[in-house]
């Protein structure tokens, strides 16, 4: 059989066992084929392979988002929502302002149109007043408005929009989230954690039947134009899978999904494989592992950590004193029982989990599960771990457990990680100490926390620079190969797709990406801003930079007209 394409004049990081490299690569049915030099593989061309002249540029395996959220950030930052991200919006001012334009937009259309805003960031913009129910109220006190923290860790609503909900003093928290309470148990207005601060959200928080193949397809897309191949959504409710599964067959979907159900999103789960929609899944969808939020977010104050925060101005603008310490959410007991209920199905279990003191339980408790239901190849996750020391990292490797860092957080917040923790935040992310320990890990954006970036990521995780050219904890960098890997190779591993993705070896699926400049070749600092070229998926153009050099945002939304059934309780 011939080759379908053959990649030639190119500089081929194939990111396999040895690192090697190639000149050329061929394509066949959707799948490497070889690689190998010029002259080689073009002896293999037939009168209808395409031959494609790379002129230098550089092709990798296409890059894999370990700890994604596509179902979720298609509608956080969809045509449904009004999108107030400080990466965004720029000032605080903007961000009032969108809000202030979508309930104008809303009262003149009357109804129930419900407002929703996604990307509530105090910490970037300090200006922002201080947010709560009663504050979303003053803006009106009709149009039912919601507003989500960047975090997705809180979320507030106004009157209106709790009446709506039907969400009083009745009603009782769901699973380990929380609808905060005034003194006599009233609802504030304000929830933390998933699923209560999704409930808050309103209607706009989900696409819905009708219009979930449009969001889902620009939302892989804006992926696939990071160079993302494939991608864990680590947020899935499995009412998403038939609609997923459909989109999956009627399109050429630029993206692979690998989810991890939310915890208690059901009252059981089945036995991986069994799904009654998706089965085993496919190399397209695939079910792999439950998802449990251990702890929350450092920017809201709800990780458990055995430091306080600073006395500074950055701690009191999120609403904290110095000192302040936050708490897990869950006990020990009750972690064991959620993962020991999961993993004892078969399932892989990933953690997310930010504090120091987080951390050792969630160690505690993976150790136990590992011990009562021992099998060869758990690949336990932890995700995030913010402040994990070295010494955790090193016990967390001992025990075959693997993480993925929120590196991210350097880049973006670094300089407020500083007035938060002080010299705590030297440690944070300590990749370095996982290339020590000979773990396999890997680096996220956990979009739409942050935007899907992968070069930056490797950036980050290479010089340690904040976005001021602070540089934090220099000794926990590592190499652009380790970042490479952490983005490609080992990504895959975590989300059990190694023997399909991740490396460009004959065999593999032709996920690719190509870039304008060689990341092993270019200054450091400079990876984030290496062009994408091309993003390939099964052996099919994707992605072209060429043609477009900036994806088109979803059209500003934000006011959903809606019928709702208050929930009495």
């Amino acid at each position: 059989m011939y080759p379908d394409v053959i990649f030639i004049n190119a500089t081929v990081l194939t990111v396999d066992e040895d690192f090697s490299s190639a000149e050329a690569l061929a394509v066949t049915d959707g799948l490497v084929a070889a690689v190998g030099s010029n002259a080689t593989l073009l002896e293999t061309a037939g009168p209808e392979t395409q031959i494609r002249d790379m002129l230098g540029k550089t092709i990798l395996p296409g890059f894999i988002e370990a700890h994604g959220h596509p179902t979720a950030e298609m509608n956080f930052i969809g045509p449904d929502m009004v999108d107030i991200r400080a990466s965004v919006c720029g000032t605080a001012g903007e961000v009032l302002e969108r809000l202030r334009s979508a309930i104008d937009a809303a009262e003149q259309a009357g109804g129930n149109a419900w407002v929703a805003a996604f990307g509530w960031d105090p910490l970037l913009l300090p200006e922002l007043p201080v947010i709560s129910g009663s504050y979303l109220t003053t803006l009106s006190p009709v149009v039912p408005v919601s507003v989500m923290h960047y975090s997705a860790h809180s979320s507030w609503a106004n009157a209106a929009a709790m009446e709506l909900l039907g969400i009083n003093e009745d009603t009782p928290n769901p699973g380990a989230s929380q609808y905060l309470r005034d003194g006599v148990g009233r609802p504030t207005g304000e929830a933390k954690e998933i699923p209560a601060c999704m409930t808050l959200m309103g209607p706009n928080a989900t696409a819905g039947p009708t219009a979930f193949d449009g969001f889902l397809a620009h939302e892989l897309q804006r992926t696939s134009a990071a160079g993302v191949t494939t991608t864990g959504d680590l947020a899935f409710h499995p009412d998403n899978y038939p609609l997923v599964q459909a989109f999956m067959t009627d399109h050429d979907s630029p993206v692979r999904i690998r989810t991890y159900e939310m915890s208690g999103a059901r009252e059981e789960a089945p036995m991986p494989g069994q799904d009654p929609v998706v089965g085993a899944g496919t190399a397209m969808l695939r079910p792999v592992g439950v998802k449990v939020w251990t702890d929350g977010s450092p920017w809201i104050g709800n990780i458990e950590t055995s430091f306080g925060y600073k006395d500074s101005e950055t701690t009191r603008s999120i609403g904290l004193e110095g000192g302040h310490r936050g708490c897990s959410n869950y006990t020990r007991e009750q972690l064991l029982e959620v993962c020991r209920r999961n993993y004892a199905k078969g399932w892989q279990m990933a953690c997310h989990v930010h504090g120091d003191i987080a951390v050792d339980m969630v160690l505690d408790v993976f150790e136990q599960i590992q011990t009562e239901f021992p099998r060869p190849d758990g690949r336990l996750r932890m995700e995030h771990c913010g402040t994990i020391t070295p010494a955790q990292v090193h016990r967390a490797a001992g025990l075959g457990v693997s993480i993925s860092f929120f590196v991210a957080h350097i880049h973006y917040y670094g300089d407020v990680l500083v007035e938060l923790f002080g010299d705590r935040a030297e440690d944070w992310t300590p990749a370095g100490a996982a290339v020590a320990a000979g773990m396999k890990f890997s680096l996220h954006n956990d979009p739409p926390v942050t935007p899907e970036s992968p070069l930056l990521n490797m950036q980050t995780a290479v010089t340690r620079a904040t976005a001021s050219g602070r540089i934090l904890g220099p000794q926990h960098a590592i190499g652009v190969e380790d970042a490479i890997r952490a983005q490609t190779s080992h990504a895959a591993w975590q989300l059990f797709s190694e023997h399909e993705v991740g490396s460009l070896e004959p065999g593999k699926f032709a996920d690719l990406v190509i870039l304008e400049e060689n990341p092993l070749e270019v200054e450091a600092g400079r990876i984030g801003s290496i062009r994408i070229f091309q993003t390939w998926l099964g052996g099919k153009e994707a992605f072209d930079g060429q043609a477009s050099t900036t994806l088109p945002a979803a059209p500003l939304g934000g006011a959903r007209q809606v019928e709702m059934v208050p929930s009495g309780g």
